[in-house]
């Protein structure tokens, strides 16, 4: 039964008051009448007046009727579950998914049901809750393990109920998304693991990771470092071969040693097409290998025609700009222009203006505008990227604020604030955006946060919506929201900036940090290629999304259909053929609007498919789209084959939980049991009713009176 709560605006005692006052006037109205009547007819006049009267009193009090419900939701665990393709490996401990399935229905995992409620979820790159914990509800075919996304929808679950515990049952190897244990400690709930797999050394080689030109040109000798990796294994050889289009383009042969090594292996092609490239590293397999799937890695390359020209502005010498020139120039592919800025605003080798950047692919600026920076500089720098042309803006100690904003049109930032303090801080890399083309180098992404640290000027710096934040700062071991590395690309201009200046001690004490010797150069070198390389602007284009798909996923084409004027055609028909082998397959994308089109196929088998559109328009062809694309060879899943017992330890001890082994989980339901906030919660459900502002009210206050009219009518009252 629910509590009933009655509540005025006024104190209650006068709304009582009003009461009496309405029965002692209705008595007074009645205690003579003409002509006389019935004592019980009378009564009914009185009650009828005194009540209307009341009715109308409360109604000033605003009455205000409480119902209160109170019930007790009991306590719930979210149970999660690894259902990526990690978890098909097998083991020293045995096959991970024998033992998920094991685990899911021990007597140690059914016993929560006893505590309270228990909600059943499984992850691998998304999270699905399910409506039971059935065993058979894991596939393990998840391309990747999202760990961090797992523990943010566990979040928002908990928001919707009394979520006192988190259980994960995994192997602990997340390979995308945020970091589990950031997401763990924003939870403010215990995690509890229990860790599926083997700690010690597992045998496998497999393809660590590969490095080479997402871009190249014609004739070059393109280089592909690849990492081998092994483990378990002493002398055996292994050959890792190159594979392209037309069969192995290189090998090198390895002797493995003993313990877990890695090998950096060094190959190259000759770029003879132009065109994207598909290209496989690949390594022979041994016996006894826990997985095989990691012993290739697929890559696709770009091959342009000519080589990029670079037009080097600087707003005054110093080493910075020498050090970027020459970083630069050690690429062969790209030609370097250099102008440096005098005190008097003039260039020491001319004149700058927009002839200057007609033959230019992309324009460098280093500590540009500076104080004495003149407006026309700035203005030939603003229309050649108007033109199309790339941007990289350096920052350095002498740059304007001010004359900055001048040129916010083409920029990746806004000034929000001018300032000439300086600070140091480091390159923060977020783990989102690791596999940004611009930071793709044959270091690991680890090796950035390695660098000496930068100066930055205390002008406040915000990248623009639509721009991508690849580097914050870090200040000491605390990472900021401040971008200090942006880029963005909008309506085929492309514009970088790196807002930090003293770049030359990453040149002169990287060669202190493995793996950071030419780490700079092949930044620079990526950043002037994704500049360089110019958007698609054909009238009609149909292609897919992207060129490697996951298995499972969806492949997706996009298609865009302009007349020779650029104005949409909004009835066209794209019938899109998708062909491997003797298989074959056919959609019709759909219109989206404004000449966009967009369709998907899905359930595509692993392998390398070809594609062809026929793009038609009120029954007249426009043309013929061709493209390829591949399904599968990714192997993120099987990079690390050995169970991640610290993570999973560190989930479990940084949010006051604790970590199990299969074999050693009897207390599991005592342990979450014993939690000091594991118990019911009262909820209460709270419905107020505003009866001064119901109509049904008035209706009653109208009903009375009316009553009391009929009945003085029928008496012969007046």
């Amino acid at each position: 039964m629910p509590e009933i709560h009655f509540t005025t605006s006024i104190n209650i005692l006068l709304v009582v008051a009003g009461g009496v006052v309405a029965l002692l006037l209705a008595l007074y109205v009645y205690r003579f009448t003409v002509p006389p009547i019935s004592r019980n007819l009378k009564i009914t006049l009185i009650a009828l007046r005194g009540l209307g009267v009341f009715c109308i009193v409360l109604l000033l009090a605003e009455p205000l009727l409480s119902l209160l419900r109170r019930t007790d939701d009991p306590p719930t665990v979210i149970l999660l579950a690894d259902d990526s393709k990690s978890m098909t490996l097998s083991d020293k401990a045995g096959d991970r998914r024998t033992n998920t399935r094991a685990v899911l229905q021990s007597s140690a995992v059914q016993n929560l049901d006893r505590l309270g409620h228990v909600r059943y979820g499984i992850f691998d790159t998304r999270t699905r809750f399910l409506s039971g914990g059935h065993p058979d509800s894991l596939t393990f075919a998840g391309e990747g393990t999202d760990l961090g996304q797992a523990l943010k929808r566990a979040n928002e679950e908990a928001g919707k109920g009394n979520v006192q515990a988190i259980l994960v049952v995994s192997d602990g190897n997340a390979t995308t998304g945020p970091s589990p244990l950031f997401e763990a400690e924003e939870l403010g709930i215990p995690v509890f693991t229990i860790g599926i797999g083997d700690t010690s050394e597992q045998q496998d080689v497999l393809v660590r990771r590969v490095a080479t030109n997402s871009i190249t040109y014609v004739g070059n000798r393109v280089p592909v470092n690849a990492t081998i990796s092994s483990s378990g294994y002493t002398g055996q050889r292994v050959e890792v071969l190159l594979r392209g289009p037309s069969g192995v383009l290189d090998r090198r042969t390895l002797t493995l040693q003993p313990g877990t090594r890695e090998y950096a292996v060094a190959m190259s092609f000759i770029a003879e097409e132009e065109g994207t490239r598909r290209m496989i590293v690949e390594v022979s397999q041994l016996p006894g290998e826990v997985a095989i799937q990691n012993n290739r890695s697929l890559f696709f390359t770009r091959v342009l025609k000519s080589k990029m020209k670079v037009t080097l502005v600087a707003g005054a010498p110093g080493p910075d700009v020498a050090f970027i020139r020459r970083a630069l120039e050690q690429d062969g592919n790209i030609e370097v222009r250099s102008f440096i800025e005098r005190k008097d605003g003039q260039f020491y080798e001319g004149v700058v203006s927009a002839n200057t950047f007609l033959e230019t692919d992309c324009i460098v600026a280093v500590g540009f505008p500076g104080p004495t920076s003149s407006e026309a500089g700035m203005s030939a720098i603003a229309a050649g990227v108007a033109a199309g042309k790339g941007l990289l803006l350096v920052m350095s100690r002498t740059v304007d604020p001010e004359k900055l904003r001048r040129m916010d049109p083409v920029l990746p930032f806004t000034v929000q604030r001018s300032s000439f303090d300086e600070q140091q801080v480091f390159l923060s890399i977020p783990e989102m955006v690791r596999n940004n083309s611009l930071l793709k180098t044959t270091a690991s992404p680890e090796v950035w946060a390695q660098l000496p640290p930068l100066f930055v000027s205390g002008a406040l710096f915000k990248a623009k919506p639509e721009a991508d934040v690849l580097g914050l700062t870090r200040v000491q071991s605390v990472t900021t929201n401040e971008p200090l590395l942006v880029a963005r690309s909008v309506n085929r201009r492309k514009s970088a900036a790196l807002l930090g200046y003293g770049l030359w001690r990453w040149s002169l004490l990287s060669g202190s940090i493995p793996g950071a010797q030419t780490l700079v150069e092949e930044f620079f070198s990526n950043t002037v290629r994704w500049l360089t390389t110019r958007e698609d602007d054909r009238p009609v284009r149909v292609a897919t999304v992207k060129e490697l798909f996951e298995n499972q996923e969806p492949v997706e084409f996009t298609g865009q259909v302009y007349d020779q004027t650029y104005v949409p055609i909004e009835d066209a028909e794209i019938q899109v053929k998708v062909t491997r082998g003797s298989s074959e397959s056919q959609l019709s994308l759909n219109p989206l609007g404004n000449g966009r089109y967009e369709g998907a196929i899905e359930q595509l088998e692993e392998g390398d498919y070809s594609f062809s559109a026929i793009v038609s328009s009120g029954g007249r062809p426009l043309t013929e789209e061709r493209g390829t694309f591949s399904v599968g060879g990714s192997n993120a899943e099987f990079q690390e084959t050995r169970m991640n017992t610290l993570l999973l330890q560190q989930l479990a001890t940084r949010t006051g939980g604790k970590y199990y082994e299969p074999s050693a989980m009897e207390t599991l339901a005592d342990d979450i049991a014993a939690l000091p906030g594991f118990r019911p919660r009262e909820v209460v459900e709270s419905r107020e009713i505003e009866l001064w502002n119901k109509g049904w009210m008035l209706a009653l206050v109208l009903t009375l009176f009316a009553l009391e009219w009929i009945l003085r009518k029928r008496s012969g009252m007046l």
